[in-house]
């Protein structure tokens, strides 16, 4: 079994005892990403929707170093502070994926303050290398080999 564990250039440095991704052979297990820019400045104070992009921005750049894109999530996970905020989410989600296949994905209603100013976080499950969904044989193939 192949294991990393990385800060992949581009996004801020961790604010705690954690990395962004651990790659576990093609599997990908991305870190709640926060609205920092790569500096580590918190990115649109009070304005989710801003938030949220930079979040997927995070996760785009994280994908890229494994030469992937945000087509290769498998599964998210989303937080934020106020239920209000979730039509805001969802519109710069769907700015990044307006038609199906959709990621599995979960959302939680209301999350605790993680930083001062921060009202999203994204979480996600990816894999490093294309996956080809065949469907007449309800295979699903990653380089060529069968899962």
């Amino acid at each position: 079994m192949d294991r990393e564990i990385l800060n992949p250039p581009g996004v801020h440095p961790p604010q705690a005892h954690y990395s962004h991704v651990a790659r576990v052979d093609k599997t990908l297990y991305i870190s709640g990403q926060l609205a920092m820019d790569r500096s580590g400045a918190v990115v649109g104070v009070g304005d989710a929707r801003a938030q949220a992009r930079q979040c997927y921005a995070n996760l785009a750049t994280i994908l890229a170093h494994y030469g992937g894109s945000l087509r290769h999530l498998v599964k998210t996970t989303t937080y934020i502070t106020h239920w209000g905020f979730r039509p805001l989410v969802a519109a710069a989600r769907d700015e990044l994926f307006p038609s199906p296949p959709w990621r599995n994905r979960m959302g939680i209603g209301r999350a605790s303050k993680i930083a001062a100013g921060i009202i999203f976080v994204v979480a996600a499950l990816g894999v490093a290398t294309p996956v080809l969904l065949v469907p007449l044989g309800l295979a699903v193939w990653v380089l060529g080999e069968a899962l």
